[in-house]
């Protein structure tokens, strides 16, 4: 079940996000000095995963741990040297041969598409484990040749095609499982509505300049509205699943991994162009504090796979080590939720999958 948003009055619900907000602090500072978190232990033989970003960071460790419980793993990865390196990699880590890889480039809707089209063909085309991790946050202004803010696109937009085309083809298996990496600093998103949510508002900011450096304030906002968008949409689409007679047992989730020591906060080619002091703090304790990537693929591999989150009374929600996390009113918001729904499908040109 989605979060019960008739269950508490309005200043108790405020008091509950302002305590979960909280948390993602304090999660960040204190997160390496907490017990290890552990992976379950469960059978994976014969089922199939696609996670994508996975040649590096948190999308690798979620690939490897599967493919060494017994899965077919498919790294949906943009750059093909990249990927190859990582699925050899896994494959010798785990001597699971079933490891896959496929060219996903979530800044190009064509790129999905593709994708998509050559899923058809697969001999075994039916996913029990959706992991969407790929994403982006870059200090210069991009615009993709679909003309979204890139940070958008591929963050948000590409994954709500991909799930929302799985579905639709019926290439899903009925207890499947969607795990969606956002993060914490999703509490920090401006109230998304139908002005602000594609960040369009900040590249008139820059004249739509392609290229501009963006302030630090800019940069982050643009990620945390994709974030705060992801975990939006998933509490929409277990809605449509908890009332569909064909798919009442499949399970979404959203999950922030943790304060990980991952390359996002330091790509030349990404935030590493931008400064501030904001930024510049982070990336200091990201050093010293940061968690590994392998904590940080623990909350994902667990909600994909252990027996606890799939219950109904969990389904739904957003997770921080292993814990879900109330969540501010307006993103509780059914009708907000509905609308940018409906701007989303729009936005992507993906099937709104009213029919489940």
């Amino acid at each position: 079940m989605v979060y019960d948003t008739d269950k508490h009055s309005f200043p108790v619900a405020i008091a509950l996000y302002l305590w979960s907000s909280l948390q993602f602090p304090l999660n960040a500072l204190f997160g390496s000095f907490y017990p290890r978190l552990t992976y379950p232990q469960v059978d994976l033989q014969g089922k199939l995963a696609i996670v994508t970003g996975a040649n590096s960071g948190v999308g690798f460790k979620v690939a490897r741990a599967l493919a060494g419980m017994g899965a077919h793993v498919v790294l949906a990865c943009r750059n093909k040297l990249r990927g190859e390196e990582a699925r050899e990699k896994i494959v010798r880590l785990t001597g699971n041969p079933q490891v896959d890889l496929e060219i996903f480039d979530c800044a190009s809707f064509e790129s999905v598409q593709a994708f998509l089209s050559r899923w058809e063909k697969r001999p075994a085309k039916t996913v029990d484990i959706l992991v969407n991790n790929a994403g982006v946050m870059t200090g210069t202004l991009g615009i993709t040749r679909d003309n979204f803010e890139q940070t958008y696109q591929s963050n948000h937009l590409a994954h709500l095609l991909l799930t929302h085309e799985l579905f639709n083809r019926g290439h899903f298996s009925p207890t499947g499982r969607i795990v969606t990496v956002t993060s914490g600093g999703m509490h920090f998103s401006d109230i998304l509505n139908e002005n602000n949510h594609a960040g369009r508002d900040i590249v008139a900011r820059y004249d739509n300049e392609v290229g501009r450096i963006m302030s630090a304030e800019d940069m982050i906002q643009l990620y945390v509205r994709t974030k705060l968008s992801q975990v939006m949409w998933t509490m929409a689409l277990q809605r449509r699943f908890d009332r569909s007679e064909k798919w009442n047992n499949v399970t979404a989730h959203t999950c922030h991994p943790g304060f990980v020591q991952t390359a996002i906060w330091t790509r030349s080619d990404g935030s590493g162009s931008t400064s501030g002091i904001i930024l510049d703090a982070m990336r200091f304790l990201l050093g010293r504090l940061g968690v590994p990537g392998e904590q940080g693929a623990a909350i994902p591999v667990w909600l994909a796979t252990a027996p606890e989150p799939a219950t109904k009374k969990l389904r739904g929600r957003y997770w921080d080590r292993k814990q879900w996390h109330w969540l501010a009113p307006w993103a509780l918001d059914e009708q907000r939720q509905e609308a940018l729904w409906d701007i989303w499908c729009r936005d992507a040109g993906a099937p709104s999958i009213q029919r489940l």
